[in-house]
């Protein structure tokens, strides 16, 4: 009976860890370009740097995008202007990629594709060798 009441308690704990990361990030399949593709959606709820957020938590290298490092002025300038999308709503395209702790990722933010904006403001650089998609 003991080990009934453990398992049944350790059962919980796993459903409960489950809706917990799964209510965070909103992560799907979708079909893009004929290849099958995860995409996450929602909040970003943080600015590390010119070219990674978090989206709902989870940190998201921006794939394709060469920006200066925050220990520099022009990276300093980048995060700046990177903060005022925070609490935005962005749609990720996720590569498969993962670099340190992020996923790496193609993202839009109301519709318009986060890289683009910062290199059309010049504060980053397209880096043609992460362009794996060869968007830009």
């Amino acid at each position: 009976m003991r080990n009934i009441s453990i398992l049944i308690v350790i059962g919980l704990l796993l459903s409960f860890i489950e809706v917990f990361v799964n209510r965070n990030a909103q992560a799907s399949e979708t079909m893009i370009n004929g290849r099958t593709v995860s995409v996450l959606r929602g909040t970003i709820t943080h600015v590390r740097d010119g070219d990674t957020f978090e989206v709902e938590g989870t940190p998201v290298r921006i794939s394709a995008l060469d920006c200066p490092e925050n220990s520099t002025n022009s990276g300093q300038k980048a995060t700046q202007f990177t903060k005022q999308f925070k609490g935005k709503q962005a749609v990720c395209e996720l590569t498969g990629a993962k670099t340190y702790d992020r996923v790496v990722g193609y993202c839009s933010i109301e519709g318009k594709d986060f890289a683009r904006i910062m290199v059309d403001n010049k504060f980053c650089q397209f880096w043609p060798k992460y362009d794996v998609w060869n968007r830009y």
